[in-house]
C-alpha cells in the first residue's frame, strides 16, 4: 500500500513539474492587459500603447491598455493585485508608484516589493532643474550661493508633495546644504505658469517638460540628473559637470506582475518586452519622448526597486516629510 502511495505521489510530481513549463508554452491563453497609472496622453500611456501594439504581435493575442489614474497610482495597483497571477494582467509601474510610495504612505494597503514581481526595466527618465529665461540665476553655483545668502527666500515647484520635482528638489536641498521652500501646487502646468511668472525661483522638471519651454527659450536649463547630458539639451549640464556629485537620479518604469505569476510565464514575458524595447524603431521612439530604453532581467528589475526604496527612503526621512495618508 505504502509503495503504490509513493508511486503516485511521484507520478504527480512529474505532472506538475511538466505543467509549469507547459504552462509558459501555451501563455497567453486570452488578451492581456496593460494597466496604466496614469491619463492618457501622458508618455506612459503612449510607451504603453506602442509596447502594446508590438507585444500582441508577438504574441498573437490583442494586449488591451486600462487606464486607470488615481491615488497615486494605489488604484491600478489594487486592481492588478484583483486579477489572477496568470501574467495575462501587467501593471505599468514606475519609480513613484512602485519606490517612493512604499516610503511616503502610512497606510499603503499592499507591499510593492513583496506583492509584485518586475518583468523588466522599460526606461529612464530625469529632471532638469530649470529658472525662467529672464532669472538673475544663470548657474548651479549662482543658485547655492543665493540660496545661502538668503535662506527660505527662494522657492519651487511640484505638482504636490511625494512628487518626482519635490522628492529631487528635497535631495538637492540635503546635497548642497541650502534651505529652499517647497510650493506644492495640484498640476505640472500651475508650475510652469508661475515660474514664467516671477512667482517661483526654480522647479525640477522632468525632461520630457523641460525639453519645449528650455528649446523655445522661455526656459533656462542649470543641470540634468542624467548620468549624461540628454540628446534634446546638449547644452545643459549634467550635475555633476555643474559641481554637484552623487546627483545622478533616474525614475525608472518597470512592467510588472502579481508575485504569484508563474516564473515561466515572467521569463517569456520578460524575452518578449526586452525584444521590443531594444528594436530600434521602439527605443527611438522613446528617446523621442526625452527618455532612455532600458532593459534587465526580473531579478535585475527586481535588485533596482529594492534599490530605489531605500534610496528615496533616506530622502524622504532626511526632509522630515510626514507619513502621507
Amino acid at each position: 500500500m505504502m509503495r503504490g502511495l509513493k508511486r503516485l505521489a511521484l507520478i504527480a510530481g512529474v505532472v506538475v513539474a511538466a505543467g509549469a513549463p507547459a504552462a509558459a508554452q501555451d501563455f497567453p491563453q486570452k488578451p492581456i492587459h496593460i494597466v496604466v497609472p496614469f491619463a492618457a496622453g501622458g508618455s506612459p500611456d503612449i510607451i504603453a500603447r506602442v509596447l502594446g501594439e508590438e507585444l500582441g504581435s508577438a504574441f498573437g493575442q490583442n494586449v488591451v491598455i486600462e487606464n486607470r489614474g488615481g491615488a497615486g497610482g494605489s488604484i491600478a495597483a489594487h486592481y492588478v493585485l484583483d486579477q489572477p497571477a496568470d501574467g495575462h494582467t501587467l501593471f505599468f509601474g514606475t519609480t513613484g508608484n512602485l519606490a517612493t510610495n512604499k516610503v511616503l504612505f502610512k497606510k499603503l494597503k499592499f507591499d510593492p516589493e513583496t506583492d509584485f514581481m518586475p518583468v523588466t526595466v522599460m526606461y529612464a527618465s530625469c529632471n532638469v532643474l530649470i529658472v525662467a529665461a529672464n532669472s538673475p540665476i544663470k548657474s548651479i553655483a549662482d543658485l547655492v550661493a543665493e540660496a545661502k545668502k538668503r535662506p527660505g527666500a527662494l522657492s519651487f515647484g511640484s505638482p504636490g508633495v511625494g512628487t518626482a520635482g519635490h522628492l529631487v528638489g528635497e535631495f538637492f536641498k540635503t546635497r548642497t546644504q541650502t534651505n529652499l521652500v517647497h510650493v506644492p501646487y495640484r498640476g505640472q502646468a500651475l508650475v510652469i505658469n508661475d515660474l514664467l511668472g516671477g512667482h517661483l525661483s526654480i522647479s525640477f522638471e522632468a525632461v520630457a517638460t523641460a525639453i519645449p519651454v528650455v528649446q523655445t527659450g522661455k526656459m533656462r536649463g542649470l543641470a540634468t540628473t542624467c548620468p549624461q547630458r540628454s540628446v534634446q539639451l546638449p547644452d545643459v549640464p549634467t550635475f555633476a559637470e555643474a559641481g554637484i556629485n552623487d546627483f545622478a537620479l533616474e525614475a525608472l518604469a518597470i512592467m510588472a506582475v502579481r508575485a504569484k505569476t508563474p516564473p515561466a510565464v515572467v521569463a517569456k514575458l520578460n524575452a518578449a518586452l526586452v525584444k521590443i524595447i531594444n528594436a530600434p524603431q521602439v527605443t527611438s521612439r522613446i528617446a523621442g519622448m526625452g527618455l532612455m530604453a532600458k532593459t534587465s532581467t526580473p531579478d535585475e528589475a527586481r535588485a533596482v526597486l529594492a534599490a530605489e526604496v531605500q534610496r528615496w527612503r533616506r530622502v524622504v526621512d532626511a526632509a522630515g516629510i510626514p507619513p502621507l495618508d
